[in-house]
């Protein structure tokens, strides 16, 4: 038997609409709904076989196999993490590095990245072009999470680790320094506090919930033989942050072999982390920190190191692009969300992607050059102000009943462009809402040339 089709909708007269030129809107149903119920895929880069260890006089146990459960004492395998992953709901793979040279990078321009919510560059120590690093930005833009760890043993010199990670890590103002130095991270001792500013409420910190004083805070974590990473400030737009400074001395990746040393500075990170366009990136200090039971050094085991692992992951792998604010639900208790896919660069194809409207009703986006935070009736909020003179839309949602109605936005950013940052919420009409009408969160789209 069909049921019959719910409405939840009916035009009130004040909802002016007009139509953008500039912008080339094409309404296309979202898969999202079936996507959601994927688990998150987390992919490993590991280094070739032979590359590894050359501190310890080589050796794959160095390289920090996913699969290697080795719990002796001084290993280094990874075994332990992936375990925590798969608990944790995520699919885990590795794949490796050729062992020919110094390294064969695996083949990026032909791998289909869409498929997995996280890369980590582990044990990577290949070398790495200019294709294969604008392949990575434009995975991160579209949403993806990258992770970047290094050390020595990763490689056969004290620069192949850093120097394979920072073909990547520069397109994110971060630079990869080189293996040395061996300390912890303390919230009681106000490692948190960067620039006099308390960066412990971050997710990565305060896990999910961003509640200090929770279970799935971070309170102290460590390393053995550190690589932080820099935050170099070359490109505006681009602004990581610094969650846990280094300390002591840097050893600087700046030569080919054993690099300099100099004292850590602000831009100095044991645990960095930035958004870029839909995607995040993260740099965490030591690989260390992550090894089986009776790790060289330290573990899992050890401190707060394993929720610090499963909270990057998390944070990593959540919804992606910057979004903030809530919004206010309609027919049957649904509350519609919106994000960005893509990155807001000139000549780039972004979407706002909308779900969990009423399927047949129509919706309208607001735009506007401020966040903003105004009550407009029942729990409903207006997120951005002041709005252009009249709302985007409307367009009628695909599907039918309460939350089944999803859609696209897809756009071109002109190019050239001047940089800007605009701010959108999106307004489902509902009659089930005492506002008539249900709302999205926000969305920040920051366009960079």
């Amino acid at each position: 038997m069909r049921a019959a089709a719910v409405r939840c909708s009916t035009m009130p007269p004040t909802m002016r609409s007009t139509s953008i030129r500039s912008l080339t809107f094409v309404i296309v149903a979202l898969l999202g709904l079936a996507q959601a119920a994927t688990p998150p895929r987390i992919l490993f880069v590991r280094g070739g076989s032979g590359t590894g260890g050359f501190i310890n006089g080589g050796g794959d146990g160095n390289l920090s196999d996913l699969f290697d459960f080795n719990f002796g004492t001084g290993n280094s395998g990874y075994g332990e993490l992936g375990t925590l992953l798969a608990a944790d709901g995520y699919t885990v793979h590795q794949i490796v590095e050729g062992s020919g040279g110094g390294g064969v990078p695996i083949p990026l321009l032909g791998l289909d990245l869409a498929q997995y919510d996280v890369i980590v560059f582990a044990s990577n120590n290949a070398a790495y072009d200019a294709l294969g690093a604008d392949r990575i930005a434009q995975y991160v833009c579209a949403g993806g999470g990258v992770l970047f760890i290094s050390d020595a043993n990763w490689g056969s010199s004290w620069s192949d680790a850093p120097n394979s990670d920072q073909t990547f890590m520069r397109a994110f103002d971060l630079r990869m320094n080189q293996d040395g130095g061996t300390y912890s991270l303390s919230r009681a001792n106000g490692d948190f506090v960067v620039g006099g500013i308390d960066r412990g409420t971050h997710p990565v910190l305060a896990g999910p919930d961003a509640i200090v004083g929770t279970a799935d805070d971070v309170n102290t974590f460590d390393g053995e033989g550190v690589s932080p990473a820099t935050v170099t400030h070359f490109f505006a737009g681009v602004e990581p942050i610094v969650l846990a400074g280094a300390k002591g001395l840097v050893h600087r990746n700046d030569s080919l072999g054993n690099g300099s040393f100099s004292p850590a500075t602000i831009d100095d990170a044991a645990l960095v982390v930035a958004e870029y366009g839909a995607g995040r990136v993260a740099s965490h200090f030591d690989r260390n920190t992550f090894f089986n039971l009776n790790g060289a050094g330290t573990s899992l085991h050890v401190f707060d190191n394993a929720q610090l692992a499963r909270n990057l992951f998390a944070w990593l792998a959540g919804d992606p692009g910057p979004v903030y604010g809530k919004g206010c639900p309609g027919s049957g208790g649904f509350t519609p969300s919106l994000t960005l896919i893509g990155c807001a660069k000139s000549g780039a194809n972004v979407a706002l992607a909308f779900f969990g409207g009423c399927g047949g009703s129509p919706v309208f986006f607001g735009v506007g050059p401020l966040p903003a935070s105004i009550a407009i009736g029942g729990s409903c909020t207006l997120l951005t102000a002041p709005l252009l003179p009249s709302l985007v839309g409307p367009f009628t949602l695909p599907g039918a009943g309460p939350g089944a109605g999803t859609l696209t936005l897809p756009a071109v950013i002109p190019q050239p462009v001047t940089p800007v940052t605009v701010y959108a919420q999106a307004f489902v009409v509902d009659a089930a809402s005492p506002t008539g009408f249900a709302s999205s969160n926000a969305v920040v789209v920051a366009v960079q040339p």
